[in-house]
């Protein structure tokens, strides 16, 4: 750890190999606290370099408790990091896409930065978010969708969590949810903090797998940027289809969706963004809608529902609109509070 240590006080990025063996280490928790604060809080000075992102995933791949999912199961779960004011879309978007019949295995946490996180809203929607891998892999079997809260897969993360916490800033580690997702999935849709991560972010992803992926950074004049797909500004994109890796920039009107205003989207709790989300999946048109459409045609693309965004909108609208989605959030709540944690 001394001879990386000083590989990156030079300015020299370290190599696959070299993060993987340092990841290891230090979530086997053989790594003094001071050594582990030094390595997170260099590397936080710049964008990771693709090797030290796939290093990283490869070392924390090992110690994940893992989930049985059918093998072309998706995940939405994006990096977070913007500091989000918005309800929670891409939970939203993992619920409408299983109700479309794409098996979903959503990786989140609880919100660090944003007003809500995935597992905060989840509990409040009456989803039971603490329960076993034999019960998460039943949700995916019987209903399409289950919720893998990480903490109750990555226990190794014990070993660097309050060195995390009292650095204070954000790390490589909060880059790590969507590459390691506890289902194996290798079919994803990313959402990333900032635009120089939208490449290399697919480019990891490839590297470890993917078969089917899309990296994006949305833009939005009044909340900036965005872990999602936006409908009030345009979107970086990298995707890859199987073959080849393509990057555009995506507006909602390319797939005959309004380019509208972020204030339908805010929310100011965890509750908040349950009281939108139910309204959502209830039927309710605007903004908040369009959004989830969106993002809800990439999640089926991803997982090779559709072959057009324009066609996921159809296909996402109708799982609303039939109640199907909304069925689908009513299922996985009685299943978990059913089940034994």
């Amino acid at each position: 750890m001394k001879d990386i240590l000083r590989l990156l006080i030079k300015g020299q990025p370290l190599t696959q190999n070299q993060t993987r063996s340092a990841f290891e280490a230090m979530m086997s928790g053989t790594v003094p606290p001071a050594q582990v604060g030094a390595l997170l809080a260099i590397m936080a000075g710049r964008d990771p370099t693709v090797d030290e992102l796939a290093g990283a995933a490869s070392a924390m791949r090992q110690f994940v408790v893992p989930v049985l999912a059918p093998e072309n199961v998706i995940d939405t779960c994006g990096t977070g990091g913007t500091g989000s004011r918005l309800f929670n879309v891409s939970t939203t978007a993992a619920l409408v896409a299983a109700a479309c019949d794409i098996p979903v295995a959503k990786h989140g946490n609880s919100a660090v930065t944003s007003r809500s996180g995935s597992s905060d809203v989840l509990s409040r929607l009456g989803v039971r978010v603490d329960v076993t891998p034999e019960v998460q892999a039943r949700c995916v079997r019987e209903i399409g969708v289950c919720f893998c809260f990480a903490p109750r897969h990555h226990p190794a993360m014990r070993h660097v969590a309050e060195i995390r916490k009292s650095l204070g800033f954000a790390t490589i580690f909060n880059l790590m949810g969507p590459l390691t997702n506890p289902a194996g999935a290798r079919r994803q849709l990313v959402g990333v903090p900032r635009l120089s991560l939208v490449g290399p972010m697919l480019e990891v992803l490839v590297r470890l797998g993917a078969v089917r992926a899309m990296v994006v950074c949305g833009t939005d004049p009044e909340e900036g940027l965005l872990c999602e797909l936006s409908i009030g500004g345009p979107t970086r994109v990298a995707l890859f289809d199987g073959q080849e890796i393509k990057t555009m920039e995506l507006s909602s009107k390319d797939v005959g969706l309004p380019i509208s205003a972020a204030e339908d989207l805010r929310i100011a709790s965890a509750e908040d963004s349950a009281h939108k989300i139910r309204e959502i999946l209830s039927g309710r048109v605007g903004p908040a809608r369009d959004m989830v459409l969106l993002n809800t045609a990439a999640a089926l693309w991803v997982g090779g529902k559709v072959e057009s965004l324009r066609d996921g909108v159809k296909l996402a609208r109708n799982a609303i609109d039939s109640g199907r989605a909304l069925q689908t959030l009513e299922k996985l709540a009685a299943i978990t509070n059913n089940a034994v944690a």
